[in-house]
This record gives C-alpha cells, structure tokens and sequence, in this order.
C-alpha cells in the first residue's frame, strides 16, 4: 500500500513538473496557439490571415503593440513558434500589414507578404522575383497575402507593385528614392507619380 502510494505521489509529481514546463515553454499542441502564445504578440490579438506551409503555418495578427507575422513549426507532436516580425501600423491608403522571410535550421524557407490596399483605383498586387512573379486581385474582406517557399529579400528580389485595373502601376514598395540613409520605417509604398 505504501509503494503504491509512493507511485501515484511520483506520478503527479512528474505530471505537475512537465505540465509547468509545457505552461511556461513556447511548445503548444497547435499551431495557432504557439503563435498566440509568442511574446511579442500579446494578449489581445486579431487574426488577419495565415499561410499553410505543410511544414509549417504563418500567422498574421493585428495586436495592441502593433502588426506581427508569426511562424509556427513543428517539433515532434508539439508546435512552437520560433520567429515574429513586426510592422509599425500606418495610416497609409496602401499597406504592409504582414511580412516575413525566414529559413529554419534545416533549410526550409519562406517568405510571406500581406498588403492592405484602400485606394479604390489598386486592383491588383504583383511580387515576387522574376523567375516567379505572382500577381493577386485585391480583397476588401482582408489583406491579400502571397506567399513562396523560399527566402527573398523586401528590397532586393520582391519587387511588389501594386497596379491598376488596366495594369498601370500606381505604387512601388521600396525604400524613397535619392536617399543614402535607410530606415525600416521608411520602406513603404510609395506613388509612382512621386515620393
């Protein structure tokens, strides 16, 4: 009686050990919830949309500090979130709202980019380096994400143009022109009618 008492003490004593070091990890039993439970999202978050990589999903929140991409990876049956890249939140009529280039220790890559566009005259958004460019309608009902299995720098390869209906190109997104003095805040869209 008194072993068998020792055992169960032992049981939930291990219980108890791991269920803390599960609470206080970044390891969760789903992918959302890493990515909610990341530190720099924050408590209160809103969803506005996410990439399915097959070995991984990325998340895109509208939080109280700000915009955050999130990727989430699997590690054996548990799911962590490794890496959040945020955005400062603009009032601009077209806007990043989610960007991410990221490669994990075994080499898989991703690059993710979510664009917000509210001048009525952008129809589309086209990115991607030469070899792969893509080219997507905007929504109203959220942002209009691309997504590309492999790392591609914001100034160097993604070349993203947001156009019009008729395939003008009304905005580029890249850093101002005759400038030596870069600045993250700075990379943004800018009218191609002028800075």
């Amino acid at each position: 009686m008194r072993e068998r008492k020792q055992a169960i003490a032992l049981i939930i004593f291990f219980v108890v050990i791991l269920s803390s070091l599960f609470l206080f990890s970044d390891y969760r039993f789903t992918p959302l919830a890493a990515a909610k439970a990341h530190s720099d999202v924050g408590k209160n978050q809103t969803l506005l949309g996410d990439v399915d990589l097959g070995w991984g999903k990325v998340y895109i929140f509208d939080t109280d500090i700000g915009l955050r991409t999130v990727t989430s990876t699997k590690s054996s049956f548990l799911w962590r979130a490794p890496v959040s890249v945020r955005i400062e939140k603009s009032e601009d009529v077209i806007k990043t709202v989610g960007w991410m280039s990221y490669t994990t220790k075994e080499g898989k890559q991703v690059t993710v980019l979510a664009v917000e566009a509210n001048d009525p005259q952008v129809a589309y958004i086209e990115a991607g380096p030469a070899d792969n460019r893509v080219r997507k309608e905007i929504t109203k009902d959220g942002p209009t994400i691309f997504s590309w299995n492999k790392a591609i720098q914001a100034n160097n390869g993604l070349n993203a143009l947001a156009l019009s209906a008729d395939g003008s190109t009304l905005y580029e997104y890249r850093y101002p022109k005759n400038t030596n003095i870069f600045r993250a805040e700075d990379f943004r869209w800018y009218k191609t009618s002028g800075e």
